[in-house]
């Protein structure tokens, strides 16, 4: 897609070689899986030509800055998606400048679509809609970034309900959304925000001592485990609290563009691709209206990896798992290929070969664009706010890739964000046993 590539040299491949062993025994069978869609009746030809007319208006609206005029036409699910009307305008006027002025615009033919889900709430979730495919093209799309985000912006899709009366309302606004990929202003400005980014791994019952083989592989897994129980307190704070969850591409745009966040904002991250979280958290999530972002090591999805002895189990996500927490108004990003590699120090052709290429295949199994990567490994300075040169080049070589930013798993825990500081997203590491109140110094 749209991931920088070059062929791999034989000392690439030899490194990878070296670097991809492991042990793994098949793909683990997918234990829940949410409730399919109802597919919508076909549209009549009348219905048709209502709904391609006022996609029509909707995106000739954007193309010409009409964004006041919009708010009308878009459903009360979708009005509240945003902070306000006049932020909404205030925040597509100042994306859709410049180079991403949208010159020309096509339009397919409505088909049924599955639920829309509020992807910054999932608990909002509405059937019996229409998908109406959008093409469309910047003024200037060489010239956009980060590199190659124009053809994030192709596939999109605009949802669209026939409300009282048969009048149509739009739902999902595609490329206008509050979801759609993050585009970097041509001058970034100085913000800043203090949004606690929450770093989970495992969800599940603590793990059997005589399951591992050393005492240090048995601690580092119960370091990273925090149990279903444990999750639900935290989780249930957070509500009692007032906390909406907000994802990375929504911090994002409050730093570059200034769109005003919810009240007591939080982030909720896991990372690694385990298939804990996705039957013990997911539940707890959607009912509470949180959204949440995984981070993926696609070179583990679908693997049972374990010692050549049975010990050390470790179940991961498969495919269709991520396919669905995607459809369900989650977020699946770059987790690199094996989470066994620091990427920092790096030769370019090894950084695409285990992060660029593995958003490449999470976008092809989603269908959304993957902006943002937690890096493998301990942050190697004590400040999340600190790189040295490797850091910084490394920088330049994943937005040659397409990335927006990264989280940084730091020995301090910190909740403070800045425009210039989208590479180095700090968070709150989550450990076993902490009540929901633990919380409080972060949201309270």
């Amino acid at each position: 897609m749209r991931r920088w590539s070059a062929p791999p040299t034989a000392a690439t491949l030899a490194a990878l070689a070296a670097i991809l062993a492991l042990s793994a025994c098949g793909p683990v069978p997918a234990s829940r899986q949410f409730p399919k869609a109802s597919p919508s009746t076909t549209a009549s030809p009348s219905q048709t030509g209502l709904l391609q007319r006022a996609a029509s208006a909707f995106m000739s609206q954007l193309q010409t800055g009409a964004f006041s005029a919009q708010w009308s036409e878009l459903a009360p699910e979708a009005q509240a998606v945003w902070p306000s009307e006049a932020a909404r305008s205030s925040f597509l006027a100042a994306k859709f400048q410049g180079p991403a002025r949208l010159v020309s615009y096509g339009l397919g033919s409505p088909v049924p679509a599955g639920i829309w889900v509020d992807r910054e709430d999932p608990a909002v979730q509405v059937a019996g809609g229409y998908q109406v495919p959008v093409s469309m093209e910047f003024a200037n799309p060489g010239g956009l970034q980060p590199q190659g985000v124009a053809a994030d912006f192709t596939g999109l899709s605009l949802v669209l309900l026939l409300g009282a009366g048969g009048v149509p309302e739009v739902l999902g606004e595609g490329p206008a959304s509050l979801d759609a990929p993050v585009i970097l202003p041509a001058s970034l400005p100085s913000e800043s925000a203090s949004v606690p980014i929450l770093m989970y791994h495992v969800v599940a019952p603590f793990p059997v001592a005589a399951q591992w083989n050393t005492g240090y592989a048995y601690r580092l897994e119960y370091g990273l485990t925090v149990t279903p129980a444990q999750f639900g307190s935290q989780m249930a704070f957070l509500v009692s609290q007032g906390t909406h969850s907000v994802s990375l591409p929504r911090l994002a745009d409050f730093l570059l563009y200034g769109l005003p966040l919810p009240s007591r904002p939080v982030v909720i991250t896991f990372d690694d691709g385990r298939e804990s979280p996705y039957q013990n958290a997911v539940p707890i999530l959607t009912q509470d209206g949180f959204t949440a972002t995984f981070f993926i090591s696609t070179g583990l999805v679908g693997r049972y990896v374990t010692t050549r002895t049975g010990t050390n189990p470790q179940h991961y996500l498969t495919w269709p798992q991520i396919e669905q927490l995607a459809a369900s108004g989650f977020w699946a990003e770059d987790h690199t290929l094996l989470d066994n590699v620091t990427l920092w120090g790096r030769p370019l052709s090894l950084v695409q070969q285990l992060a660029g290429q593995t958003a490449t295949t999470l976008e092809e199994h989603t269908g959304q664009a993957v902006q943002f990567i937690a890096y493998t490994g301990v942050w190697p300075y004590p400040s999340p706010e600190t790189a040295g040169p490797p850091e910084t080049a490394l920088f330049k070589q994943l937005a040659q890739l397409g990335y927006v930013g990264g989280a940084v798993d730091s020995r301090v825990d910190s909740a403070s964000e800045s425009t210039a500081g989208l590479w180095q997203l700090p968070r709150v590491r989550m450990n076993p046993n902490e009540p929901g109140s633990a919380l409080s110094r972060w949201v309270g």
